[in-house]
């Protein structure tokens, strides 16, 4: 169930730019057909439908329905957080999984136990961020600092960290929050090493903070900085200053363009689509392998073994726990540091 908002182009005489609101949905069913088509050369069979989810109201409802839909074993989408409530809420799902392979929203919302999320939610980032600090610092050596705005979408980010660190350590980190930089000078440690957990994602606030930061640190204080995961696909950050700071951000998505695998792919996708493959194509490959190996291991009780076995996918890896409010989760996500200039996965 994908958006390809074929309601809203006309073939015959759309322009490039409205061709191009299709471009998430193709890419993504270009990847999953690449993924069945591999799985095919194995030797399984698969009947592969395709519905426009058109990320209308109604049309949802009625996709969600619609027998033509479930009556297949999985469903993959839809992709937007308003289409996966509507559909969620009208599908009688039974023992079959919806996957949500895009949306980083909070699953608790879908009110889904059938729902299957690929991409982590904040929370999780926050959570990756504690478990790193936990396992690679000693309380006593660090000076944790949160410069957190209390803006409702950096607190999203901010609470699950504060909470995950003070579980995971029993309460032996101390951290020092403060809702902006002006004055922070006056926090940072000349004896130990200042870990700095910026929890914003807008550029007029982040921008200015790692100016300062810079600075201070050229003048000898020992500074490492942990940013939102939105400044994975940040433009503005300047990656000099970045490595500088020794800077990391978790990601559920990144690309080893070195790898054969990734090779591999990025040749057939060409030949086969005449361009290169998006974020989107990479992980419509991966999320239709990984399933399609299920339904082609376990048939229709596939949903009893995804908590099993963990896939090393091209752009992320899976591994999932089940969760009675959210369904399945990933718990797979990446620390990426700046290393020779750009973000790298930390070994």
């Amino acid at each position: 169930l994908l958006p390809f908002h074929l309601d809203r182009i006309n073939p015959r005489s759309a322009e490039l730019k409205e061709i191009r609101k299709a471009d998430l949905a193709i890419d993504f069913f270009q990847g999953v057909k690449l993924a069945l088509d591999s799985l095919s050369r194995e030797g399984y069979n698969f009947k592969l439908q395709v519905f426009d989810s058109q990320e209308d109201e109604l049309h949802m409802v009625n996709l969600a329905r619609a027998k033509s839909v479930l009556s297949n074993e999985l469903i993959i989408g839809p992709v937007f957080p308003e289409s996966i409530k509507i559909f969620s809420e009208f599908a009688d799902l039974q023992h079959k999984l919806e996957v949500s392979p895009l949306a980083a929203a909070d699953p608790e919302q879908f009110k889904n136990p059938n729902l299957v999320s690929i991409t982590n939610n904040i929370e999780q980032h926050g959570r990756k961020i504690a478990e790193f600090i936990n396992s690679n610092y000693k309380p006593e050596n660090v000076n944790l600092i949160l410069i957190n705005t209390r803006s409702s979408d950096d607190d999203k980010f901010a609470s699950p960290f504060k909470s995950f660190l003070s579980e995971l350590s029993g309460k032996k980190f101390v951290i020092k929050e403060r809702p902006n930089s002006i004055g922070l000078e006056e926090d940072l440690s000349q004896s130990k090493t200042n870990l700095v957990i910026i929890a914003s994602a807008s550029r007029d606030f982040v921008l200015p903070t790692i100016d300062l930061l810079y600075k201070v640190s050229q003048a000898g204080s020992k500074i490492e900085v942990f940013g939102h995961p939105y400044w994975v696909k940040a433009q503005f950050l300047n990656a000099e200053k970045m490595q500088w700071l020794n800077t990391r951000i978790t990601s559920s998505f990144y690309i080893d363009y070195k790898s054969s695998r990734v090779k591999s792919f990025i040749a057939r996708y060409l030949r086969d689509y005449g361009t290169d493959p998006s974020e989107y194509a990479f992980k419509g490959f991966d999320s239709g392998y990984y399933f399609g190996k299920l339904l082609a291991l376990y048939g229709n009780k596939y949903a009893e073994h995804l908590t099993e076995d963990q896939y090393e996918g091209l752009h992320n890896n899976f591994r999932f726990i089940k969760d009675q409010k959210s369904g399945f989760l990933n718990t797979e996500l990446m620390i990426l540091k700046y290393q020779g200039f750009e973000l790298q996965p930390e070994k």
